[in-house]
């Protein structure tokens, strides 16, 4: 449903930009009469389709190669709009604004690997190559006490995978410069190699501006399910790494 709505989102914004293409056209009567006159070639039947028809062929052409391959559903919407939405994330181009004093998520607590897993809605996996984490921290709690994020902590804390449901609406914000598509074992992911401003957006839809800080440098992937973001001082071979050994 989350693809569907996503897919619809973007056939609007396509509507919208052939819209705003269209210009009211000048007085051509003369010229149109003169052309008239000449016989027909390649060129002038060509040039006698409409404009709006030229505008709404390109946006088919957009968007049955935005159908065929997710990474360019986001890349053509972020082209459109500027923002990129991908697996429960969104991304905006320009410099981050962090807050002065970031504050944690919403009822963030720690808690025992057994007890994440047992109460969260999705499967909690651990990366092979990091191990048993540090400590466990959920966050944003269902009435029933399921929450929407779980972050595994390691290295101190220098190392984090937040995990959450990548079917719902977006969880976290990300305002970047630099980010590329990659491969994560046969799925798309989004690396960002440099610091970035991320804010967390709980299950109602509030953006938590109190949380913005710099993330350094993150991998964004999701298994069809789940969506995982790991964040740290890492390389994008070793983050990789990582995210292929999740289980």
């Amino acid at each position: 449903m989350a693809e569907r709505r996503a897919d619809l989102e973007l056939v609007e914004e396509l509507r919208e930009l052939g819209r705003r293409l269209e210009t009211p056209a000048p007085d051509m009567t003369h010229a149109v009469r003169a052309r008239l006159a000449q016989p027909p070639t390649a060129s002038t039947r060509f040039a006698a389709v409409p404009r709006r028809w030229l505008v709404a062929a390109a946006a088919v052409v957009v968007a049955l190669a935005i159908a065929l391959v997710p990474p360019s559903r986001a890349a053509v919407a972020h082209a459109v709009t500027g923002l990129l939405r991908f697996a429960g994330v969104e991304v905006r181009q320009g410099q981050p604004s962090p807050a002065v004093s970031p504050s944690p998520l919403p009822s963030l607590r720690s808690a025992g690997l057994d007890e994440a897993r047992r109460r969260a809605r999705f499967t909690v996996g651990v990366p092979a190559r990091l191990g048993i984490p540090d400590d466990v921290q959920i966050a944003d709690p269902a009435p029933d006490g399921a929450p929407r994020v779980v972050s595994l902590l390691y290295r101190g804390g220098t190392v984090r995978l937040d995990e959450f449901d990548g079917r719902l609406d977006v969880a976290f914000m990300k305002t970047a410069v630099t980010k590329q598509w990659v491969d994560v074992h046969g799925v798309p992911g989004l690396w960002f190699p440099t610091p970035h401003g991320v804010t967390y957006v709980d299950r109602r839809g509030v953006t938590h501006e109190e949380t913005s800080r710099l993330a350094g440098s993150t991998l964004i992937w999701s298994d069809g399910t789940v969506t995982y973001r790991l964040e740290g001082a890492l390389s994008l071979d070793e983050a990789t790494g990582i995210a292929i050994s999740v289980y």
